[in-house]
């Protein structure tokens, strides 16, 4: 066989060829079946090989695949983007459509630039992130990611814009202290950072709900959210909310933040948008945005050749018609509560397995040298890589999470269509990969 022209994202490693897949499935042209215990990267959230969304793709193609914005609307755009937008808290009225997550925190950023600019005040260009998050491979939205170890890609190019602090219990709370206590220190440190960058120059804040592959699923503790919009409105700073993993059902709800009633002013959505059939994400923007580009300059931020395009607008349609009529955001309580009743089986027998957190069905841990102080192992021993190689070993993807020191979060994200005897078998083969895990957590106290 002839070298592979396809760069990889690991040179020298042999990466299986996937043939198909069904439901929670993936199979390779060598016959081995792996439980998609990870949606590929939180993305495939119906499953595969759906045949109505299948269907609809190859009946949109057949009518036009393609049209460009500034010549045509076109019929699936915008009932995608009604649809959206009536499934958003508050008045998250307006939708702009592109290709990623990333292109959509990176619209995000000329959209909140932009509006202060369509208000007179130009300086007002700075978006803060925080400290272990990700936003994408963007120059603008990795500049707001607290993610050192993709970072270094762009090196001097990206942003110094500042991060404040995480929103993570587990690590960070002090001994004793409560979680509303907790969650109102980590905001007063973020509101510090706002005022020391100047809120005269700052656009907006992004923060993710429920942070993912920078951490691991850091769930925030009860209010954290509800005051960084307090801080926001006071400070005058515009509040972004990176739904790309969380949004469209992932939690058990259509969005994340609506745990809190928090109605950010611009919300990105992008994996569950397509389930993975098409790259598709979105911005979706509050009322009083959309109307500051009416009464100035009536042009909205720029997008790309296919933002909106009809076929993955139909696509989209599609998985939302299958999320709706197959009760799926039902089925990820469910079958959330199921998985992290396991998970916490699991950890209480594995004593190096700890901080089982999620909600729906996003759920992660972490892997200990000591279950009683919590910490982590030396990162040289790259706990999440290998477990996640024992777990392909055994037919099943989990996404290793975490930044090091702290690379040692595991993230599971299956599909949400995942039945009662698929979430028993991913337990299954998670405790034989954490069988296989006690041999190298015991090198961690060496």
């Amino acid at each position: 066989m002839p070298a592979s022209a396809l760069l990889k994202q690991h040179l020298g490693v042999h990466y299986p060829t996937v043939t198909h897949g069904e439901g929670v499935f993936l199979f390779d042209d060598e016959g081995r079946r792996y439980l998609d215990g990870a949606g590929g990267a939180m993305t495939a959230s119906i499953g595969h090989g759906v045949r109505e969304v299948a269907e609809a793709m190859r009946e949109q193609a057949a009518r036009v695949a393609f049209s460009y914005r500034t010549q045509f609307t076109n019929g699936p755009a915008e009932e995608l983007a009604r649809r959206l937008t009536a499934l958003a808290p508050g008045d998250l009225d307006h939708a702009f459509f592109v290709n990623s997550g990333s292109e959509a925190t990176e619209f995000a950023i000329r959209a909140a630039v932009g509006h202060w600019r369509e208000r007179g005040r130009p300086h007002k260009v700075k978006v803060l992130g925080r400290e272990l998050s990700y936003h994408g491979m963007t120059l603008g939205s990795l500049s707001m990611s607290g993610h050192a170890a993709r970072r270094p890609d762009y090196g001097s190019l990206l942003h110094p814009f500042p991060v404040a602090p995480p929103a993570h219990a587990f690590r960070f709370a002090r001994p004793g202290e409560s979680e509303e206590a907790y969650a109102a220190r980590a905001a007063e440190a973020f509101e510090r950072e706002i005022v020391a960058a100047d809120p005269g120059t700052v656009a907006a804040i992004i923060v993710e709900p429920i942070v993912g592959a920078a951490g691991g699923v850091l769930v925030p503790p009860s209010g954290y959210l509800r005051r960084l919009r307090e801080i926001c409105d006071r400070l005058e700073v515009l509040l972004i909310l990176d739904e790309v993993i969380t949004g469209l059902g992932r939690t058990g709800a259509w969005f994340a933040s609506e745990t809190e009633g928090v109605v950010p002013d611009l919300l990105a959505v992008g994996k569950g948008l397509s389930a993975g059939y098409t790259p598709m994400a979105a911005v979706l923007l509050r009322t009083h945005l959309v109307e500051a580009i009416a009464s100035g300059s009536g042009v909205a931020p720029f997008g790309h050749t296919f933002s909106g395009n009809p076929l993955g607008a139909a696509t989209c349609l599609a998985v939302l018609d299958h999320l709706e009529a197959h009760a799926v955001l039902d089925n990820a309580v469910e079958r959330g509560a199921q998985l992290a009743a396991g998970l916490r089986r699991l950890a209480a027998a594995h004593p190096f397995v700890a901080d089982v957190r999620g909600r729906g069905l996003l759920w992660g841990f972490e892997f200990v040298r000591d279950a009683r102080t919590g910490h982590p192992p030396d990162p040289a021993h790259q706990a999440a890589a290998v477990f996640v190689r024992l777990c392909f070993a055994e037919g099943l993807i989990v996404y290793p999470a975490g930044i090091a020191p702290l690379n040692n979060a595991v993230m599971l994200a299956p599909p949400l269509t995942i039945r009662e005897d698929e979430v028993e078998l991913l337990l299954e083969l998670l405790g034989a990969a954490l069988n296989g895990m006690r041999p190298e957590a015991e090198r961690w106290t060496d």
